[in-house]
């Protein structure tokens, strides 16, 4: 259960009527939030899940929980578009963690302090979050992407006054940003106005939904309730489970859970940084791509940032692995490993590079490039190759990419395509590639004494 303690930065504000115990029938009700509310809402959410999680196809089925929490402060802003995109706010996070027990595997996760202020939009596929302050990791979106999104909540209220009893389908963009989903199938959400008691309507929602979640099949069922202040104007809290079966997909393992989801949401009087006008002009505008990209940073210090079709598929000490996806299909593999360091202000001989590339190949190589340098505006060396061959019956592309920078760290990065597929990989290579930063070199592990 949620504690009012938790939110004790927030006064919630009291009824301004009395309101009748139960409607008269007949009575009709408009349940809407205006878009140009300008109030600030404290939010709080809480998710439960148990189940069983996959990681390839044949592999034995892993026991999972997860228990998360976020609290924020949220203003509604115009979005910038019509249907979903009508639906932007800004936040101002003050916990958002997970503990995650992955067959006695434990983690915890943490969202940082200098990323706590977090724009949402809603989009077709979904709601999509990026920081203000800085971009995100994958694992740190994963956190504070939530079903039951408060913006996702808003979404699903009738387009039209209903009185108790009505029945109505959300729009099947609203379903799906509700079950922070990619992609939808088929699927519908009905949602009916159960009750009107003390000033508060109650609305059950019950569907069900075939669609994706990075690449991989999926169904969600979804029933619960949520209840709307009618004098205030605003969605007051939600109580609902989620169900979904997930196959192992390219990036993604399979799952089998349930999930609870509680939201605690009341107006506040506390606007914290939300306050700060330069910060809602920022929230406002539209044209920040740079921080919609992701950020990655390797064990071995170096990072690079990369669009959000791009997902980090596993990584070690030695080699991280990217995968790409487009419209929740495969398409292209990264791997971006260091390499030894050169002298300061040279790089590995470009004629050795090749030669690495046709041993690491082998039988599978057919034709190769000589390579080419690409120019770099931050002062990196770049070395393009390309090369062509098969692995049994597929038609393969390699593109390889030397980088080091004028301290003489280095890093090979390999991308691998199906042939047919290279025009879809386009230059999401070279996003990747042209955003590479080396930082500190890591300092060695001191060797054991025997």
């Amino acid at each position: 259960m949620f504690q009012t303690n938790r939110f004790g930065r927030f006064v919630i504000t009291g009824l301004l009527f009395v309101a009748p115990s139960v409607s008269l029938g007949g009575d009709k009700y408009k349940l809407e939030e205006p878009v140009d509310d300008v109030r600030i809402y404290g939010v709080g959410t809480r998710v439960n899940i148990k189940g069983q999680v996959q990681t390839a196809p044949k592999a034995p089925q892993l026991s999972q929980t997860v228990s998360a929490a976020l609290s924020y402060r949220e203003r509604r802003l115009l979005g910038p578009g019509s249907g979903a995109e009508t639906f932007r706010s800004v936040r101002e996070y003050e916990v958002a963690e997970a503990d995650i027990n992955v067959d006695g595997n434990k983690t915890v996760a943490r969202l940082p302090d200098a990323l706590k202020l977090i724009v949402a939009q809603g989009r077709t596929d979904g709601v999509e979050l990026y920081g203000l302050n800085g971009q995100l990791t994958a694992d740190e979106l994963d956190l504070i992407r939530s079903p039951a999104d408060s913006l996702a909540l808003i979404a699903l209220l009738p387009s039209k006054e209903v009185e108790v009893g009505d029945k109505w389908t959300a729009p099947g963009w609203a379903f799906q940003m509700l079950t922070a989903l990619d992609a939808v199938v088929k699927g519908d959400l009905e949602c009916t106005l159960e009750s009107v008691e003390k000033g508060l309507a109650r609305i059950t929602m019950n569907g069900t939904l075939e669609g994706a979640a990075v690449g991989s099949t999926t169904e969600v069922k979804v029933s619960g309730f949520f209840t709307y202040n009618i004098a205030e104007k605003f969605i007051k809290d939600t109580d609902f489970e989620q169900k979904e079966t997930r196959a192992v997909g390219p990036v993604s393992p399979g799952l089998d859970i349930t999930a609870r989801i509680r939201v605690l949401r009341q107006p506040g009087t506390s606007p914290g940084k939300l306050a700060d006008k330069k910060i809602i002009d920022a929230a406002a505008d539209d044209a920040a791509a740079a921080a919609k990209y992701l950020r990655f940073e390797s064990p071995w210090n170096i990072g690079v940032q990369h669009g959000r079709h791009w997902h980090v598929y596993k990584f070690d000490e030695k080699v991280a692995v990217f995968r790409l996806l487009q419209e929740g299909n495969f398409v292209a593999q990264c791997d971006m490993a260091a390499i030894p360091a050169a002298k300061p202000g040279s790089h590995l001989p470009e004629q050795n590079y090749l030669a690495e590339i046709r041993q690491s190949l082998g039988d599978r190589l057919k034709t190769m490039t000589n390579g080419e340098i690409i120019p770099s505006s931050d002062r990196k060396f770049v070395f393009r190759v390309s090369a062509y061959g098969a692995v049994g019956e597929r038609q393969m592309t390699w593109i390889f990419y030397l980088v080091a920078d004028p301290t003489g760290r280095q890093a090979s990065l390999m991308f691998s395509v199906d042939t047919p597929l290279v025009e879809s990989l386009k230059k999401f290579d070279r996003e990747i590639v042209d955003s590479l930063k080396f930082g500190p070199a890591p300092i060695a592990r001191a060797a054991k004494n025997n």
